[in-house]
């Protein structure tokens, strides 16, 4: 019986790594083709992604990307990031980090750059799934096509964005918690603060789960992460956090209430942006209550906390644009298992491609009302189900320990 039972267990994690080669095998030579279609019909110096390559290749040129002349001058001379900023809007870490690709020519870095964010995103979901070894095949395909016809995803791989690589960052930090290697997860989550206006929301967000989990390594590790970026900046330049401070506030006063976020539905219906200010501060302090709250009474996994989290975090942050729900990837895919798990996978695959249907038309109620502040329902809609699933999880646990206690009388 045991020896039956052993091989039951191989034979399944053999049949889960077949299909996960098969997957990879299958899809990434359709990256490539598509990385390579992608780019024959987009010229680069108009995405987002050239004013990435433009700062890698100024820090290569040893001038200063926070130097807004010098940033147009640039920018007038490669004729890269026409629709940017008069200055570079990251920390400073991030363009030493894209210093490598700016060795390339921009359009060159486009294409490499889009076929890595395919497959950052591939190796999200399958790590994601990793925690689900009794799923099926059909199940891991219609996620992985949900996934990649998800509105984001289009967006972020042809605007050639960072949010595949964070994605990719939280779901690897996912795994190492989920492992107990705290440290080391929060160390990978500190990557996310190259993004703040997302990052530090989500930051904060996962610090009151590792508080309210007493694990210190965790916070320690996102500390030391985060003092290791500032470091790498100070390397270049000792005074770039002031430098990014300063942009980022312009930033968040310059596009408020354009976003799809708490801020951006407050600030449509109130109009007045000093009344939108202290509502959406409000609300945003109202779910970051609710996080802590549910934290502190129920606990959470890794993966049910991050399925929290980032929905969470994209409604209370100031400022974010719809391709940043990319990272909605880890709530989608745990609700779709959750819902295959307890309806079925008919159901499962049915709520997925709600979600995929939704995201379009929210895209058609952007044009016509002009902006795309309603994109907000992703998130939200997300967030409410997953805490649905996690409370309901935990009354179920809690019925069944009473039922032991019982018995055990």
């Amino acid at each position: 019986m045991f020896l039956e039972r052993s091989s039951g267990i191989m034979n399944h994690a053999t049949e889960r790594k077949s299909r996960t080669i098969f997957l990879f095998g299958m899809l990434v030579p359709i990256f490539l083709i598509v990385s390579l279609l992608i780019s024959k019909i987009n010229d680069a110096h108009t995405k987002d992604f050239a004013a990435y390559w433009q700062a890698g290749h100024m820090l290569l040129s040893g001038q200063d990307v926070y130097d807004s002349p010098t940033w147009i001058a640039e920018r007038a001379l490669l004729r890269t990031a026409f629709h940017s900023e008069p200055t570079f809007q990251y920390p400073l870490p991030f363009a030493i980090f894209f210093a490598p690709l700016a060795m390339l020519s921009v359009q060159s870095a486009y294409t490499f750059w889009i076929f890595l964010a395919q497959v950052a995103i591939l190796a999200s979901i399958v790590i994601l799934l990793s925690f689900y070894p009794a799923r099926s095949g059909y199940i891991e395909l219609a996620i992985v096509a949900g996934i990649f016809l998800f509105r984001p995803a289009f967006s972020v791989i042809v605007g050639g964005q960072i949010l595949p690589f964070l994605l990719f960052f939280v779901t690897i930090a996912i795994f190492l918690l989920d492992q107990k290697k705290w440290f080391w997860g929060g160390f990978i989550l500190s990557l996310l603060s190259v993004k703040p206006s997302i990052g530090i929301p989500l930051l904060a967000l996962a610090g009151i789960w590792l508080l309210s989990l007493k694990q210190w390594m965790g916070i320690l590790g996102m500390l030391v992460g985060g003092v290791a970026l500032f470091l790498i900046g100070a390397l270049v330049n000792p005074y770039w956090v002031v430098d990014y401070v300063n942009i980022g506030g312009d930033s968040f006063s310059k596009y408020f209430g354009m976003h799809p976020t708490l801020w951006g539905v407050v600030d449509k219906m109130l109009i007045v942006n000093s009344r939108s200010l202290v509502a959406g501060m409000i609300l945003a302090l109202t779910i970051f209550l609710v996080e802590a709250y549910f934290f502190n009474k129920t606990y959470v996994g890794p993966f049910e906390a991050f399925a929290a989290i980032l929905p969470a975090g994209l409604l209370i942050a100031p400022y974010s644009w719809a391709y940043d729900q990319i990272l909605l990837t880890v709530p989608i895919v745990y609700l779709v298992m959750s819902i295959s798990i307890s309806r079925g996978s008919k159901v499962a695959v049915l709520f997925l491609f709600g979600i995929v249907a939704l995201a379009v038309v929210l895209v058609s109620v952007a044009y016509l009302v002009d902006h795309d502040v309603w994109s907000v329902m992703t998130p939200f809609l997300l967030w409410i189900f997953v805490r649905y699933f996690i409370n309901k999880k935990a009354r179920l646990e809690n019925w069944s320990t009473a039922g032991d206690i019982l018995n055990d009388r």
